[in-house]
């Protein structure tokens, strides 16, 4: 582990806000047209003495100079029957569909920085968190009205500021397609029973949903990382463009790679990159550990979410043990109690309704928590020590759960 510590590029670590739970009004503007060439998007050459700057903008155009147009890496969506068979796959391509949002808009989303900054003041709201890359890896709290001046003076006179997670757990804005096949949400509604029993719907949809708004200025950069705790996660553009860099053929080595080597490295990657710009209206899916460096040519505002799927589940937990060991490298946050306990509440929601493959995935993701064929016990499992994680009673419980699924998967077979 130390070696790795080594030679591992630290992916600075942000606290994800808790302060910006706001209701939107509705809001019909209509979403401008998007092209249909997955990016024009040319990165400038960035000419500031500061360090930390020159960094970040030495690795932007490394990655961006492995680039290829690559048609094949993406699988585009046109139709609601297309994405919804998609999502019902482990699929390993991300998923574009252009104007999304004309089909399917976002009904109480402002479709501006003005008016969602506006937004935010009438609701009471006095700071956000905001990521500086010029300044230390730190967050800083800023108040309202400097953000507003910031998006109001002329890009090129203000630092690149990034506005993560500003999250919106009171009117939900979930694509029907995710609604569908979202198992956490399905489990903890199957554990409640029902809206009206137990717990509210309201906190059911805290625990399961991840509804987020993306707030970034002109020439933000989010170097290489992996979203958090083996998550897909959907992003719709509002307003202006981000350009998403994505591994041309992702496989689970990537992950691996990350892991490895950090945030800073795109030339450890074979077969390059493909970039994406994400315009007004479009909608991107990504698979869990899809490895991801974010640009931001304008200022811009997204909104997303995450979510886990039953065809994806074993992924998610092969990418939350590759997280659980080497979490300063490979993600931009840290694994938390409660998502282990998400994993549990699915496991246990779905473990007698996996079919062979599901169950053969879950299965082998075993494997990554240290599993192996001399194990042949729940005593034993739940034995097995995995140091510096954390969480050890939680993760053991986790295996246990991955243990009995293949068990249950042997039992089944001819």
């Amino acid at each position: 582990m130390q070696d790795v510590q080594e030679i591992g590029r630290r992916i600075s670590q942000r606290n994800i806000p808790k302060m910006n739970l706001f209701p939107m009004q509705p809001d019909t503007t209509e979403q401008p047209h998007t092209t249909n060439i997955l990016s024009l998007t040319t990165i400038p050459t960035n000419t500031s003495t500061n360090e930390k700057i020159q960094e970040k903008w030495t690795f932007l155009h490394s990655i961006d100079a492995m680039c290829q147009v690559d048609e094949a890496s993406i699988t585009r969506v046109m139709s609601d029957e297309q994405l919804d068979g998609l999502l019902l796959q482990p699929f390993e391509k991300p998923i574009l569909w252009r104007n999304f949002a004309e089909r399917h808009p976002l009904h109480g989303i402002p479709s501006s920085i003005s008016d969602f900054l506006r937004e935010l003041g009438q609701l009471g709201i006095e700071k956000l968190e905001a990521h500086n890359y010029a300044r230390e890896d730190t967050n800083d709290n800023l108040y309202l009205d400097e953000i507003v001046r910031h998006f109001e003076a002329p890009p090129e006179t203000c630092p690149p500021l990034n506005f993560l997670d500003i999250r919106n757990l009171i009117l939900s804005r979930v694509p029907v397609h995710v609604n569908k096949v979202d198992l956490l949400r399905l489990a903890q509604r199957r554990k409640a029973g029902s809206a009206g029993k137990g717990r509210p719907l309201k906190v059911l949809r805290d625990y399961a949903d991840h509804e987020f708004f993306l707030l970034s200025s002109r020439h933000s950069i989010s170097p290489l990382h992996v979203d958090t705790a083996g998550q897909l996660t959907y992003i719709v553009g509002i307003s202006g463009c981000k350009t998403w860099y994505l591994p041309r053929r992702f496989t689970a080595e990537k992950c691996e790679i990350l892991a490895t080597y950090g945030s800073s490295t795109p030339e450890t990657y074979h077969d390059g990159w493909v970039k994406v710009d994400i315009m007004p209206g479009d909608l991107l899916i990504m698979p869990p550990g899809c490895p991801h460096a974010v640009f931001t040519p304008e200022h811009a505002l997204t909104f997303g979410g995450n979510f886990y799927t039953l065809p994806h589940l074993g992924s998610s937990l092969r990418v939350l043990a590759l997280q659980a060991q080497f979490n300063f490298v490979f993600s931009n946050e840290s694994i938390t109690e409660r998502d282990y306990e998400n994993f549990l509440v699915m496991l246990e929601a779905y473990k007698d309704e996996m079919d062979l493959q599901q169950m053969g995935s879950v299965a082998s993701s075993g494997i990554a928590w240290g599993i192996t064929n001399q194990h042949k016990t729940r005593k034993e499992v739940s034995n097995i020590c995995a140091r510096g994680q954390g969480f050890g009673k939680l993760q053991a419980k986790l295996r246990v759960l991955i243990w009995e699924i293949h068990i249950k998967g042997e039992a089944k077979l001819p």
